[in-house]
């Protein structure tokens, strides 16, 4: 339940467009396709189609924010197209042709789609260990997209407080200070915005069930791949 109070402090989307059962999902605007994907052997992988039509590709904003993994390393595979990505604090440019990049845990990095786009940009993504508890996932990925789409969708700003708890709960650290902070105090930072403020005084929630996949839906849909 959300009281009048919390909602005063930080609007939040007044109804939140059902999602769980889509194999795949846009990002706002429509800069993004993601379609969720599993191995024969039951690994999980995000399939990214950023396009090359949409102003935020072109304007390189249809990537996340410089961001840390704490306990999974990112894996990234181009399929077409050519992926810019800061790791640690330098850029480069990875095309197929460059095989599979690996961002250990605890790098600062972000990516988007290299300017000029001159045509969609497809790739791979997925984390390894998979199955841990509070984890980069399918959940994180459908609980960001379905709030901010459907925050940009009724014109509201996204919460800061609400993303760090989401954030927080898939073991993602949200880097914003653009000089050096140690891992320690942005976890702590985050702990603070996510959970205490985020979760605990603004009633936020880390997972929705407009936007969340069930147990059985997870397992049926591993079955079928």
């Amino acid at each position: 339940m959300v009281y009048g109070w919390q909602l005063w402090l930080s609007p939040r989307p007044s109804r939140r467009t059902d999602t769980p059962r889509e194999s795949r999902m846009l990002s706002p605007n429509d800069a993004a396709l993601y379609e969720f994907l599993y191995d024969e052997d039951g690994r999980y992988a995000v399939r990214e189609t950023h396009y090359a039509d949409n102003k935020a590709v072109r304007d390189g904003i249809s990537g996340p924010p410089l961001h840390i993994h704490i306990r999974q390393t990112e894996y990234f595979q181009v399929q077409q197209g050519a992926l810019a990505v800061v790791k640690n604090g330098k850029e480069s440019v990875i095309t197929k042709n460059d095989g599979i990049l690996v961002i250990a845990p605890g790098a600062r990095h972000r990516f988007w789609a290299h300017s000029p786009v001159r045509e969609d940009l497809v790739f791979k993504v997925w984390a390894e260990p998979q199955d841990l508890g509070h984890a980069f996932d399918e959940s994180f990925l459908r609980n960001s997209l379905g709030y901010l789409r459907d925050c940009q969708q009724q014109g509201i700003e996204p919460s800061v407080f609400q993303m760090a708890l989401l954030g927080w709960s898939s073991d993602t650290i949200f880097v914003t200070p653009s000089f050096w902070v140690p891992i320690w105090i942005l976890k702590l930072a985050q702990y603070v915005i996510g959970h205490f403020i985020g979760g605990l005084l603004l009633g936020y929630k880390a997972t929705y069930p407009e936007y969340s996949i069930t147990t059985q839906d997870d397992s049926n849909k591993k079955k079928k791949k």
